[in-house]
């Protein structure tokens, strides 16, 4: 039956109650139970603490919230599932009956005009592990004759009882574990529900009654989570007698679950630090923070201020921890030089990020990886960066020290700080660094130069990025901005760009490489007149660019004068030197907001060869008139450009091949060495494996292609060379092998082409050979087995004396092969080869407009192949182009 509000109440169990008390008297005692049950509006065999509960403590819309109806049903669970079929339980009615488990009494026929029902379990209530109710459970209903809203329920439950005793933190703090022991008070009437102990944002705070000994101001707060309960406490007490701890939300969470209630550990929502050891001062603290743990320790010891910080993540399992030491005074090194600080990094389940190290390094807060100067204020954000810079990786591992040096007297006015960041099982390096040049002394500088530097080092890759920052620099009163990248990377989508400041306009530098902030320097910066240069400069394989622009306002955005300069300029070499430069220029005058005149300018010089060439357009508007002047002139046409004596690649490939660093042996798929090998008047690296093949490979020029230049040089017509590397006997089998080339090497490319296409591709550059399967009748060559022998202590036997091939039989296991890897987990000498994951790029031709792929072409493995093929397509070629295949529509 559904539990009513209190005034309905009232009145079902006093009419109840009036036609069950005449008779009960006269009962037998069997029948008393369920004759008391129906009058309490409850089914004849329900009287039971459970369904007394349920009927009594009316926790229906008894609560503005879901924590009296869900406390009510944990409490009618555990006394559902008590280990005894019936626990001790008691309901009186002050003069009129009592009842319980065995027997109803009947002690008056009259009702009061305030019926007082009293309900009481008396015996300890488990409700889960962890949480119990140890001395009773009590429930006081006041139900008035003449007004029955004025009706009143009195809930308590005495001994509640948290018990927390396998939690290790806690067991530090609390030997023998956690058990706090409270009160819980409740009180429902017309106004609402209301609980003992006040709230706050972390729920119901309970009267404790009993605490650990060595707990200081422990509290205990119950709230409802999730359709659940929740029971947090938060304390102080000493850690290991040398800190005191201040631990805030750990304790239980009690969750429904098919047929009962299933609780779970709350972990610390925060843990504080405090210590005062001696000369060790300080203190920390450890926050929870989306399922993190994060915190921060500042500890002073004496001469040495240390400062670490955390970052533990318990799903998956990850730990992060930076830990650095500043000393006062620094340690002298000579020669000026000093020892400011040192540091360290560890991450287990950690990697290093680079896209994440380049935002840090752009953004300015890389020292918040090296030696913070506010690591209190700035935590916060110093620990955010830690997570961005490395984060979770499950089987990785980051490790790496930190150093800072000075420079200078009576102060270091010159600091760097440097960071070596090794990530394991890859082997990429991460290198941090940060530069400070402060004139006169640090604390108060006219000059102030600061650049950070980051870089990452992937040898397996053969990549290697730098970037570096100068936020934050000044010079006098002038702030100095800009940034630097750098990206060189071999074997497939190889590249080299650098950049200080940016890009020419036109460029489009790789996906993933950062754009570094122009080079700004404020001239001058005052209310009336502001002067501001900015500038870059950038190398890619086929062009140098470089631009500046500088602009200048003197008086107000709405009376004044303002004018601006730039260039942009394109550096070639080939076929000889040649420049395409775009200037720009603009004057105005403004006075009350309107523009009195203006003078435009804009000039394209591209030169000297063929011809010098200048276009573009001046303009002059001046009140309501607007004059333009275009021009477009070429001079000193001298033809085309004079190209270099033709280069001889013949003689250039046949030193390839007497070259022995074009030859390298391969070992065969999936074998691994047992032993290193020492060639005796071979040379490094020249062994050849028994069952291995032979690599030819060169970089001179891209192999079965049409080429039509040298690097400078232009060769007389186009022209494929080839090179055919077999063995003597024309027997065995040869596979093509690639490299990286440099297009703008071999191949016209125009300006454009240089800044929008691959600067590498990967061409044929030789062969790998595989020898043919060893006949039958094949000669075979047999070695005798030598070996050194030692004699260890005593004398040694007369000469010759050889071990015996017991002996020898004994003595195998330890040696080289026998203690090798391969040997040790029993492995195959050659393991099975791994099917290649990752699809070979290729580059299909493709409608401008739709992206569809062209009817009758084939993907190319190459750039350069695709756009040959697209050279052969007759009829509108022009509405076709050459994109990777991944961007083909279907």
């Amino acid at each position: 039956m559904a539990a009513a509000p209190l005034p309905q109440l009232a009145t079902d169990i006093r009419d109840g109650l009036v036609l069950l008390l005449p008779d009960l008297p006269g009962l037998p005692a069997t029948e008393r139970p369920k004759r008391l049950a129906q009058a309490l509006g409850l089914p004849a065999d329900a009287l039971t603490p459970e369904a007394l509960l349920a009927r009594l403590a009316v926790p229906s819309g008894a609560a503005p919230g879901d924590l009296w109806p869900v406390l009510v049903d944990l409490l009618r669970t555990a006394a559902r599932g008590a280990t005894r079929a019936a626990p001790n339980w008691s309901l009186a009615i002050a003069n009129v009956l009592r009842a319980g488990p065995t027997e109803v009494q009947a002690l008056g026929t009259t009702l009061p005009p305030v019926l007082n029902v009293t309900f009481e379990l008396s015996d300890a209530l488990d409700l889960v592990p962890g949480l119990a109710v140890r001395d009773g459970i009590s429930l006081v209903l006041a139900l008035p004759t003449a007004v029955p809203d004025d009706s009143t329920l009195a809930f308590r439950a005495d001994g509640m009882e948290l018990a927390l005793v396998d939690h290790e933190l806690l067991k530090l703090l609390a030997p023998g574990g956690l058990s706090l022991k409270g009160s819980l008070g409740v009180h429902l009437d017309r106004n609402g529900l209301r609980l003992e102990g006040g709230s706050n944002g972390k729920g119901i705070a309970l009267p404790l009654d009993r605490a650990p000994a060595g707990l200081r101001a422990p509290s205990l707060y119950l709230a409802a989570r999730d359709g659940g309960l929740q029971l947090t406490t938060s304390f102080r007490a000493s850690l290991l007698g040398v800190a005191d701890a201040t631990v805030d939300g750990v304790g239980l969470e009690i969750r429904p679950t098919a047929g009962g209630y299933t609780p779970s550990v709350v972990p610390p929502k925060g843990l504080g630090l405090t210590l005062a050891l001696g000369p060790a001062k300080g203190g920390g603290f450890l926050g929870e923070h989306d399922g993190q743990y994060r915190g921060a320790l500042s500890l002073s010891l004496g001469l040495v201020e240390v400062k670490a910080f955390g970052i533990l993540q318990p799903r998956p399992p990850s730990v992060l921890v930076a830990l650095s030491a500043e000393f006062t005074p620094a340690i002298e090194l000579g020669l000026a030089f000093t020892l400011n600080a040192v540091g360290g990094l560890v991450g287990i389940g950690r990697a290093l990020d680079r896209a994440g190290l380049a935002a840090v390094v752009q953004s300015g807060h890389l020292e918040d990886l090296l030696f913070p100067a506010d690591a209190a204020a700035a935590a916060p954000r110093i620990l955010t960066t830690m997570g961005t810079v490395f984060p979770a990786r499950a089987g990785s591992t980051v490790v790496g020290p930190m150093f800072r040096v000075g420079w200078g007297r009576p102060v270091s006015f010159v600091t760097a700080d440097v960071g070596v960041v090794l990530e394991l099982p890859s082997g990429v390096v991460g290198i941090l660094g940060r530069l400070r040049i402060a004139l006169p002394a640090p604390q108060a500088p006219v000059i102030d130069l600061r650049a950070s530097v980051a870089g990452v080092v992937d040898a397996a890759n053969g990549l290697v990025e730098i970037n570096a920052n100068l936020a934050g620099s000044r010079l006098l009163t002038s702030s100095v901005e800009g940034g630097l990248a750098l990206r060189a990377k071999s074997g497939q989508d190889a590249t080299f760009i650098l950049s200080a400041g940016g890009f020419h306009p036109r460029y489009t530098p790789p996906a993933g490489f950062p754009t570094p902030k122009r080079l700004t320097i404020p001239i001058a910066d005052s209310p009336f007149l502001k002067v501001v240069f900015s500038g870059y400069f950038a190398l890619t394989p086929g062009t140098v660019q470089a631009g500046a622009e500088l602009s200048a306002v003197i008086g107000t955005r709405s009376t004044g004068v303002s004018g601006r300069l730039s260039f942009d300029a394109l550096v070639r070499w080939e076929p000889s030197f040649g420049v395409m430069l775009d200037l720009g220029g603009s004057f105005a005058l403004r006075v009350a907001g309107a523009t009195l005149c203006s003078v435009g300018l804009r000039v394209h010089v591209d030169g000297p060869t063929p011809c010098w060439h200048i276009a573009g357009r001046a303009s002059v508007s001046f009140l309501f008139f607007d004059v333009s002047f275009p021009f477009d002139e070429h001079w000193n046409c001298t033809g085309q450009a004079v190209a270099p004596p033709p280069p001889d690649v013949c003689r250039a490939l046949e030193q390839a091949l007497d070259n022995p660093r074009s030859w390298e042996p391969v070992l065969p798929d999936g074998v691994r060495t047992m032993v290193s090998l020492r060639a005796e008047g071979v040379a490094a690296g020249r062994l050849l494996h028994p069952l291995g093949r032979l690599r030819f490979s060169q970089r001179t020029v891209p192999l079965g292609i049409e080429v039509v230049r040298f690097g400078p040089g232009r060769l007389p017509k186009p022209t494929t060379f080839d090179v055919a590397v077999t063995f003597p006997s024309g027997a065995g089998t040869a596979q093509p092998v690639t490299e990286d080339f440099a297009r703008a090497d071999f191949f016209d490319l125009t300006d454009d082409q240089k800044l929008t296409q691959p600067a590498f591709e990967r061409f044929r550059s030789g062969a790998e050979l595989t020898p043919p399967p060893t006949a039958g009748s094949a000669t075979r060559t047999t070695v005798p087995v030598e070996y050194e022998t030692k004699w260890l202590g005593g004398t040694a036997p007369a000469a010759p004396w050889r071990i015996s091939d017991a002996a020898f039989q004994a003595a195998l296991p330890h040696g080289a092969v026998g203690r090798s890897l391969v040997h040790e987990l029993s492995a195959r000498y050659a393991t099975p080869l791994r099917k290649p994951v990752l699809k070979e790029r290729l580059f299909a031709i493709a409608s401008r407009d739709t992206l569809k792929a062209h009817t009758g072409s084939l993907s190319k493995n190459t750039f350069t192949e695709a756009a040959a093929q697209l050279r052969t397509v007759t009829g509108r070629s022009g509405l076709l182009q050459v994109v990777p295949a991944y961007e083909v529509r279907p």
